[in-house]
């Protein structure tokens, strides 16, 4: 099976990265007519160089000169090693070093160093050279680094570059092939006769021709025609290749560079990033509100560092920075950022995305925390610290970008920690909180009220999507009943209260369909008012009675035979009318009257001219 990698350059201009791709390769990446007549690299240019049958990399060509960091940060982000280049009569140079720590701040693991020209110096220079660059390398994660002499020119060293390449290859993790696809765009264009085409490095999972992208920031969506792959046409495009993608239902300009392809569960772009600094140990400290410029892949913005757990972040240091973004930025967490000052313009920190959606803060202990635990990477972690905001399901988790689906899944399987409430997931020292005060709540009212337990649910717990689904779960542990829109505690006095409206309920009975009033029966009740009108409303929530429009009121029984008329009727006719139901049930024109309006009001029948025809939900 063919291992798909992305080889990055990088090092100082005129070292000669475009020269030895080219040697390696065949392939000259300075495509613009300014790139080969100034004979320097301007934007990125890209190759493609197989090592082995089953081993393919995606060269990346990245500009060295001082004035295109972006760019290079743009190429570099989304390698999975490094071709460092130095030229032996040179040596190290500012851009050497300042691609080093780029290197290094978006995590690049491997890397291979070129010591490129050597046919241009002397034995001593070569090893000056060589003492040169391993000193570099010496305090970096690169310190074992090979260090391979090479005449791009000449064609000497390639062979030991490929193997030292290919060796590095073997150490290095390659990217997940499956999950949610992240293609950032580092061009768009229009082909005749194919339309939109955009092209990148894939960061993550397989895109495939026919699948439906959505593009951020935006959200727009789009349709993949077809693909290349280094200049040859795919079905399918693995992590780690360079993809040419075109694309149906958007416009170039819909689609420009610094934005991303993604499939499967996104993270919508925003405003904000919670992030985990390092500084460079040659960086000022970052003071809190400082105005920096924030490389994410292939976009570039502008953003306000605040400064989380304390005012500055000293030079070499660490801290949390709540970046508030000038345009808004779709990353995950785990997204690794390069910082860069405006002026001068230089790169001076690194930072890794541990909150890609964080409400506006500035620090407080409770976000602090919230972050260390983000910071640990465990998914489990994760989730308990995202359930500190109350519930949510795992696609919440993944929308919010802080896991993939397959991790959110299993971080939020209910456990001793975590308690299940349908599809969502509370922790079990909140819902024990929850559950202790309804049990208060609903026990003072059953004791103050024992005719009229009933709290409705707005007073007892906050709307909410999962409120619902919480209630079901008290219902289903024993802790509360429903009561029509409102809730009362497990086995409350209803039995009671029953028993002593019975001889008022019974003589509704005993009159089905004569004109019965509310205030009437409150009277009949023999209990103090209050307590009459609340124990009426139980009534008829549970259905012993029904109160109807006018102040008056039937037994429930009567209600359901009227119901049950009209069904019949409108069944045989199509309409019924208030005559009708009148002479069916014996009564007068004003309970007939009051019958209808409450199957209105029910959802069941709809007035039509003078009669009534039966709601399509109730046929």
């Amino acid at each position: 099976m063919m291992r798909h990698l992305t080889l990055g350059t990088a090092g100082h201009v005129d070292h000669g990265k475009t020269t030895l791709v080219r040697a390696l390769t065949g392939i000259d990446t300075d495509r613009l007519a300014e790139e080969q007549r100034r004979g320097i690299s301007i934007v990125l240019g890209y190759a493609t160089l197989a090592l082995d049958d089953d081993l393919e990399l995606s060269v990346v060509d990245v500009p060295g000169h001082e004035r295109f960091v972006r760019t290079m940060v743009g190429g570099a982000t989304g390698i999975d090693l490094a071709l460092i280049c130095i030229a032996a009569d040179d040596g190290v140079m500012p851009q050497t070093r300042e691609h080093l720590a780029i290197l290094e701040l978006l995590g690049v693991e491997h890397a291979v160093v070129a010591l490129t020209k050597v046919d241009l110096t002397d034995e001593a220079t070569q090893h000056a050279a060589t003492a040169g660059v391993r000193e570099l390398l010496a305090t970096t994660r690169f310190a074992d680094a090979p260090i391979v002499p090479v005449a791009s020119q000449l064609g000497s060293g390639l062979d030991a570059l490929r193997v030292a390449l290919r060796s590095a290859a073997a150490a290095t993790t390659g990217r997940a092939a499956d999950g949610r696809v992240r293609l950032p765009i580092d061009r768009s264009f229009v082909l005749h006769g194919i339309g939109t085409v955009v092209t990148g490095t894939l960061w993550s999972g397989t895109l495939a021709v026919g699948d439906t992208v959505s593009i951020h920031p935006g959200a727009r969506s789009a349709r993949v025609r077809s693909l290349e792959v280094h200049d040859a046409q795919v079905d399918a495009a693995a992590a780690g290749s360079r993809v040419a993608a075109a694309l149906v239902g958007v416009e170039r300009d819909e689609v420009p560079p610094g934005s991303v392809l993604w499939t499967g569960g996104t993270a919508a772009a925003g405003y904000r990033l919670d992030v985990a600094a390092h500084l460079l140990a040659d960086a000022d400290p970052l003071g809190r509100g400082a105005l920096i410029e924030v490389l994410h892949g292939t976009t570039v913005t502008q953003a306000r560092a605040i400064t989380l757990d304390g005012e500055t972040i000293a030079s070499g240091g660490d801290g949390f920075v709540q970046l508030r973004l000038v345009q808004p930025l779709a990353a995950l967490r785990g997204d690794r950022l390069v910082l860069r000052r405006l002026a001068p313009p230089g790169t001076i920190a690194g930072a890794t995305v541990l909150d890609p959606r964080p409400p506006r803060h500035a620090g407080a202990t409770a976000d602090l925390v919230r972050l260390r635990l983000y910071a640990s990477g465990e998914p489990a972690t994760i989730a308990q610290a995202a359930l500190a905001g109350g519930a949510l399901r795992a696609s919440d988790l993944v929308d919010r970008g802080l896991l993939d689906p397959a991790e959110a899944a299993a971080a939020l399987a209910p456990s001793e920690h975590i308690i299940a409430l349908g599809d969502w997931r509370l922790r079990t020292a909140g819902y024990a909180a929850i559950r202790s005060a309804v049990e208060g709540r609903l026990g003072a009212r059953r004791t103050e009220h024992p005719l009229d337990p009933v709290v409705p649910l707005s007073q007892i717990l906050k709307d909410s999507p999962w409120r619902e689904a919480l209630v079901d779960r008290l219902v289903a542990d024993g802790v509360a009943e429903r009561d029509g829109a409102g809730l009362r505690s497990a086995g409350s006095a209803v039995d009671a209260a029953t028993a002593i409206a019975e001889p008022a309920v019974a003589a509704l009975a005993a009159a089905p369909f004569a004109t019965h009033r509310q205030a009437d029966l409150a009277e009949a009740l023999n209990v103090p008012a209050d307590d009459a009108w609340a124990l009426i409303n139980q009534l008829d929530r549970s259905g012993a009675i029904a109160r109807l429009p006018d102040g008056l009121v039937v037994h429930g029984d009567a209600y359901a035979e009227a119901v049950r008329h009209v069904r019949e009727r409108c069944g045989a006719a199509g309409t019924v009318t208030l005559a009708e139901l009148r002479d069916a049930t014996a009564s007068s024109r004003k309970v007939a009257q009051a019958l209808l309006e409450r199957m209105d009001s029910d959802g069941i029948t709809r007035r039509q001219g003078d009669a009534r025809i039966l709601r399509r939900t109730a046929t």
